[in-house]
């Protein structure tokens, strides 16, 4: 119910999604949406409360019939004589002490596992079976190169997918079923299909962000999950179609890091993508803040503009291999064939 509300929240407050709203007049709907969230909370809530509230009555009437009997015990033996008044005060604190403990030692034990709940979910999170090789895998030597020695790394690499099947978990089909195919060094080549043909599946395949069903994807004639796949990561250059833009400058957008920016290197990118002319026309240039939902003071760049920044951004990691999804796809035709002829 909580992350139902948050997504509304979120979604009806998002600087992206008011045009949409705007113009499709929802509003109303979403007005609608939320009513219904903050009422399914709070229904959640008085149901809970009231189970809560119950076990506070059987809790209440049951220390008083507990503390009841002891005390009538206590008193029936004062008046039989069985009992000294120091003796029966002596066991009157007794017993409300005792009391007193054994309640705090089972709120004690029902707030341990109410933690050990929310650590379970914690530790089944980080037990997480991890299907990747990391520090454990080989290294791939080239990702140790300087920029300057990875000028012509693209002619060193084959990427080959040998009888390659893929099936999301859950689902009763393949998306990609007995792939084979050859990428030779310093080849370019277009995966065209239709929509949900399974490209953007065989790009992340590719990328090492999945891993085949069936089938081996190689790096050299070489299984890429034998690999430190951090280090099989750094030889690819990726723009998807949905990409990130971080709240931060334009120069920490191309480099990706807030660290040594080598801003020489920024100018060129960006220069070389086409969109040095337009970042130096800003008061701030190179240091001018993106992302409107984090800084009132940032600029909206044009689709067009973001996805040049992509380029420089890909051009300024300088990987051997660039992997284009789509990228484009908000273009019109003439600004997509001039940004693939960049990308070429």
């Amino acid at each position: 119910y909580e992350k139902r509300m948050w997504y509304i929240s979120n979604r009806a407050g998002n600087y992206s999604t008011a045009k949409d709203i705007r113009i499709f007049g929802i509003r109303s709907w979403l007005a609608e949406l939320g009513e219904q969230a903050v009422g399914a909370y709070t229904a959640f809530w008085k149901r809970a409360e009231g189970v809560y509230i119950w076990a506070r009555i059987t809790d209440l009437i049951l220390t008083f019939l507990r503390n009841g009997i002891a005390y009538f015990y206590l008193i029936r033996l004062v008046i039989a004589g069985e009992l000294t008044t120091a003796e029966f005060l002596l066991y009157f604190s007794a017993v409300g002490g005792f009391t007193v403990w054994g309640c705090g030692i089972l709120r004690s034990f029902a707030e341990l596992h109410r933690h050990s709940l929310d650590l379970s979910t914690v530790r089944e999170c980080l037990e997480y079976p991890e299907l990747f090789q990391f520090e454990n895998g080989e290294k791939e030597e080239s990702t140790d190169m300087t920029y300057s020695d990875k000028n012509n790394l693209s002619a060193l690499y084959e990427i080959r997918l040998e009888n390659v099947s893929f099936r999301y978990p859950g689902s009763e089909k393949d998306v990609l079923s007995g792939i084979n195919l050859t990428l030779h060094p310093g080849e370019k080549l277009a995966v065209v299909g239709v929509n949900g043909a399974g490209k953007t599946t065989l790009v992340r395949l590719i990328c090492g962000l999945y891993d085949p069903t069936e089938g081996r994807v190689l790096l050299n004639g070489k299984d890429i999950r034998s690999y430190n796949r951090r280090d099989y990561y750094k030889l690819f250059s990726a723009v998807f179609q949905n990409f990130s833009i971080l709240a931060g400058t334009i120069a920490v957008n191309v480099a990706q890091t807030e660290d040594e920016i080598d801003l020489d290197r920024v100018k060129k990118c960006l220069d070389e993508a086409g969109l040095k002319q337009k970042i130096e026309s800003f008061r701030d240039q190179y240091n001018t803040l993106l992302n409107r939902e984090v800084y009132e003071e940032a600029v909206e760049l044009s689709g067009g503009e973001l996805q040049r920044l992509m380029l420089a951004r890909a051009l300024y990691k300088n990987s051997p291999i660039v992997v284009l999804d789509e990228p484009t796809a908000a273009l019109d035709p003439i600004a997509e064939s001039e940004l693939y002829q960049k990308y070429n």
